[in-house]
């Protein structure tokens, strides 16, 4: 197998667009996928879980400049160490729905779903239907 021509992504669950990165098939890889499908503008990112809000491995909401900080302590002093570090911290997520079918929590991983698609159009940059 060529590693320069090789194709990680299954191209039956994305099948290739030149706009936009489409998923077809459901699948139990929540992780992977929220990775995949996140979206941020430099101010504002949110992972791309499913808006359920069930089965999600990682949920996430970050906002710039929302942070906390501590001081670095270095065994010793040089030029150029860092003083002060920093991790950014999730916010609440207010894009979650709790969507319920005769009464009952829809969670995809338990649901029989006849089809699944996802769209995120790089073009417009933002989720599409």
């Amino acid at each position: 197998m060529n590693p320069i021509t090789s194709d990680p992504l299954d191209r039956v669950r994305y099948p290739v667009d030149e706009w936009a990165l489409i998923e077809t098939e459901y699948a139990d890889e929540q992780g992977v996928d929220e990775t995949n499908f996140a979206v941020g503008n430099g101010y504002l990112g949110l992972r791309g879980n499913f808006d359920e809000g069930r089965g999600g491995v990682q949920y996430g909401t970050y906002i710039n400049g929302f942070h906390e900080t501590w001081p670095i302590r270095h065994a010793e002093t040089a030029f150029g160490f860092a003083k002060t570090g920093q991790t950014i911290i999730n916010v609440p997520d207010a894009k979650v729905i709790r969507l319920y079918v005769d009464d009952e929590p829809l969670v995809l991983s338990e649901a029989d779903i006849l089809r699944h698609t996802r769209r995120l159009d790089f073009r417009g940059g933002l989720p599409a239907a």
